[in-house]
């Protein structure tokens, strides 16, 4: 069966050509290469964005910080406005990366990151978690949640006052990330009431061994764009996999949570031609019925990743300011 939301699959004119082309070069059954999908993340992916947005070098400092984690240390990069007297406040967004949470780090999103602090004087972090398969998940979730509560301890350094925002936000994984932070953080005593809003991109919210069994006529794309161009079902499988994933944990699936009351405002920007798309869209449902404030958008036709893969096109432009206007939104602007 065809999924119901298979009128999202084609239809941007720049996207329907350029997946055709990725599609000619890049064969479905190549096989699966952690090497190369890590510097393709990190290295090749960094001219393009550089080609194509302003490198925001001027108005902001950002520095990177060593911070303790069970285990381990990790780096976060702080990104904040000049401009305002040394007592003055921002909000707080924090950002974890894509990567099927075995790759990336902080330099893909590094470009935006700058812009958005300067442009929307907000106080930035991003949070380089480890990666599988060195580290099984939840090592993952579980640093990005210590990285929040440090930037709580560190308010004064990063000059924040989460009373005016605290936003979560992340892509693909680290959209999943940024899911289960706003869950997590629902029900944590250092956390609860305190983060504002979540910026769910593309996000991978979970796999089809764990899919409800209620939700699985709609839950289709996964096997309909298992082919797709940047995210291939061969690919998910493989990162859950090396990840170690529970299908069936709640902290993994938020689809799985067993309720989603409470959370705070979403934005949910999700790609048409993408396996993941019906995961997101479901959650946007389910988030709804759970009285929480959402705003979801889908871009019909293009693929997962896409405003990474060629941000000069039109809809990755309108996914960057549709990002910016969410934040907007959960700010109260």
């Amino acid at each position: 069966m065809t999924s119901k939301n298979a009128q999202y699959s084609f239809g941007d004119p720049e996207w329907d050509v350029i997946s055709s082309h990725i599609l000619a070069q890049v064969p479905p059954d190549a096989p699966f290469d952690l090497a190369l999908i890590r510097t393709q993340i990190s290295v090749d992916i960094i001219p393009i964005l550089k080609a194509a947005l302003p490198f925001q070098e001027t108005g902001i400092s950002v520095e990177n910080h060593e911070v303790d984690v069970e285990g381990g240390k990790i780096i976060v990069r702080s990104y904040i406005p000049d401009g305002e007297s040394p007592a003055h406040t921002f909000p707080l967004y924090t950002w974890f990366h894509g990567g099927g949470f075995m790759a990336g780090d902080l330099e893909a999103d590094d470009i935006d990151l700058r812009i958005l602090a300067h442009s929307e004087k907000i106080s930035v972090i991003s949070v380089d978690y480890r990666l599988a398969p060195e580290y099984k998940f939840p090592t993952q979730l579980e640093d990005v949640l210590c990285a929040v509560k440090w930037a709580l301890d560190n308010a004064a350094l990063l000059r924040i006052d989460v009373a005016k925002g605290l936003i979560v936000g992340g892509a693909s994984a680290g959209g999943n990330l940024a899911a289960q932070v706003a869950l997590q953080g629902r029900d944590d005593p250092v956390l609860s009431g305190k983060i504002t809003g979540q910026v769910l991109q593309i996000p991978w919210l979970a796999v089809p061994a764990g899919y409800p069994e209620k939700y699985k006529e709609d839950l289709r794309s996964i096997d309909d764009l298992k082919d797709s161009p940047f995210l291939t079902a061969q690919i998910l499988d493989k990162s859950a996999e090396l990840a170690k994933l529970d299908p069936h944990s709640p902290k993994f699936s938020p689809l799985l949570a067993e309720s989603l009351k409470g959370l705070p405002k979403a934005i949910i920007l999700i790609a048409g031609r993408d396996p993941l798309r019906d995961e997101a869209i479901v959650y946007e449902r389910l988030l709804k019925e759970a009285g929480v404030e959402v705003r979801a958008k889908v871009y019909a036709g293009c693929p997962h990743a896409f405003a990474w893969g060629n941000p000069g096109t039109a809809a990755a432009k309108e996914f960057r300011k549709d990002t910016v206007e969410g934040i907007r939104w959960m700010l109260g602007k």
